[in-house]
């Protein structure tokens, strides 16, 4: 039985909705906030990584009806986090790794892919230029290519470390012209850039409620996945768990090291959104049919309540 869930997840009016308000809430900001909140180059990153998610969907069938609630649900995620408007650096990385997880996934089961692997790791390693902590995610990668994408062998792992050290060799040859590689060395520095113990009072309260939507939209996801995961295809499956398994370890990284909430949370986005649509759109029980219209309502809510502070902050 298709509920109002089902027929909105599979109408093609939903990604245009979506789109809509997205450029409502950009209006908003626009001319309710500061003069610098909004600017084309940054809604120009979110429109390509917007597009990028609805190819991530298309290229792998990652839902197993017609429906583009995966585009959809990160245009209205992406939307709850006001103050990544403002940051040109982090949406500029946003891009970086969809396309990264992008070409990835094209190499699925394929061990001969260097060059796919090179361009995807490259796209990483220009992220990283802009939070050099996007590095963390190379280890965590090559895992998931060995156990998720069955694309990790000697070709696929010497062209990865070229692409992630490809930018680098780029910068260096420029810093050495100029000689001083101290921009360099500080910004790698930052990988050591641990807080111990932690400091939540650094935590605004528009991070704690896009972070703890977000965590449990996710795990609410992740659990309908485990329970329906035999309904789809072994190739799907596998994504999803690349999926999952980037999800939680980052939510995990930014509990424990909540200053980096920023360049974080937009990578949480990313993997939120397949897991979340894939729950949205293949639920058909009249629970789910109100999750779907709570978990709607609670995010257009969190999306207001975050534009109402950052009007009283300027």
């Amino acid at each position: 039985m298709k509920r109002l869930q089902n027929r909105i997840a599979e109408s093609g009016m939903t990604l245009p909705v979506a789109a809509v308000y997205a450029i409502g809430i950009w209006a908003i900001a626009m001319f309710g906030g500061s003069p610098s909140f909004f600017a084309w180059p940054q809604m120009a990153c979110y429109v390509a990584a917007s597009y990028m998610m609805v190819e991530l969907n298309n290229s792998n069938a990652l839902l197993r009806v017609r429906s583009r609630m995966v585009g959809a649900t990160f245009i209205v995620l992406s939307c709850m986090y006001i103050s990544g408007f403002q940051s040109l650096i982090g949406d500029l990385g946003l891009v970086g790794i969809i396309a990264s997880f992008l070409i990835l996934f094209s190499t699925y089961q394929d061990q001969q892919a260097a060059g796919k692997t090179y361009y995807a790791f490259l796209a990483l390693g220009c992220s990283s230029l802009l939070y050099a902590e996007y590095l963390y995610y190379v280890p965590l990668l090559w895992v998931l290519m060995i156990s998720r994408l069955n694309s990790l062998s000697w070709r696929t792992l010497v062209a990865s470390i070229l692409g992630i050290i490809t930018p680098y060799w780029f910068v260096s040859l420029w810093l050495f012209y100029i000689w001083d590689f101290t921009p360099l060395t500080d910004h790698l520095s930052d990988l050591n850039s641990f807080v111990l113990p932690a400091n939540y009072l650094a935590v605004t309260l528009e991070q704690l409620l896009v972070y703890i939507f977000l965590a449990v939209v996710s795990i609410t996801g992740i659990i309908h996945f485990w329970q329906y995961s035999y309904e789809d295809k072994i190739h799907i499956r596998q994504l999803f768990g690349f999926f999952i398994a980037v999800n939680l370890l980052t939510l995990l990284f930014i509990a424990l090291q909540p200053q980096q909430f920023n360049a974080f949370i937009r990578i949480v986005i990313i993997c939120a959104s397949p897991i979340v649509a894939h729950f949205m759109t293949l639920t058909h029980s009249r629970i789910t049919n109100i999750a779907f219209f709570v978990i709607l309502s609670t995010c257009i809510i969190i999306t207001f309540i975050n534009l109402w502070m950052h009007f009283l902050n300027f």
